[in-house]
Order: structure tokens, then sequence, then C-alpha cells
């Protein structure tokens, strides 16, 4: 018996599930695949960006918080700044990163 091993790839993350304060309701982000970085002081914050289905309203995912901007590797930093889709899609497929900000992972793509 021959085993063949597939892999199935998307364009798009998936949504997830969260309140929305605007809608007043569960609904679902999508990823806008753009990061926010955010100084204060001498850490950084950054967070990837969704949008609710519904409304619009955005929702900020914390990736990194107060982080020593020497303590992120300098190409992973500049991925954040340039808005680098594959690092978006990483972040947005990781389960438990999307648990700890209070979301859990949608069931359909956006």
């Amino acid at each position: 018996m021959r085993k063949v091993k597939r892999s199935a790839h998307t364009s798009k993350a998936p949504t997830v599930i969260r309140h929305c304060r605007k809608c007043g309701t569960r609904s679902e982000f999508a990823s806008t695949e753009s990061f926010r970085v955010n100084a204060q002081r001498k850490s950084l914050d950054v967070w990837l960006i969704y949008k609710c289905l519904k409304c619009h309203t955005t929702w900020n995912l914390a990736v990194l918080s107060r982080v020593a901007p020497g303590a992120i590797p300098p190409e992973l930093l500049r991925g954040f700044h340039e808005n680098n889709t594959d690092l978006a899609m990483i972040y947005a497929t990781d389960k438990a990163l999307i648990k700890r900000n209070g979301a859990e992972p949608g069931y359909k793509l956006s």
C-alpha cells in the first residue's frame, strides 16, 4: 500500500469569533493582514488588526506586548512594519494566540 501525503494552502486567513462592541453580539472578524506597532517608552506592542464582517469595527489581536525593541529580531520587526502577509498568516492561524486574546478560531474563510 502506498501512502500519499497532501497539503492544502489558502490565501486568506480563517476568521475569528469574538464579541463585537458595536454589533453587541458574537461576530466573525477577518484579518486585515496589517500590523500596528506602537512604542511605549522603551518597549513595543505589536497587534494584528481584524475587522468585524458585519459592521467593520476593528479589533487588535495582541501579538507582542511590552517587548524591548532589541529583543525582536530585525527581520521580524521589519515584517511587522511592512505588513508582511506571510507573517500575518502565521499569527492569524495561531490558535493558542487567538485564544489568549479572548477569541476563538472561526469556522469559515474570510
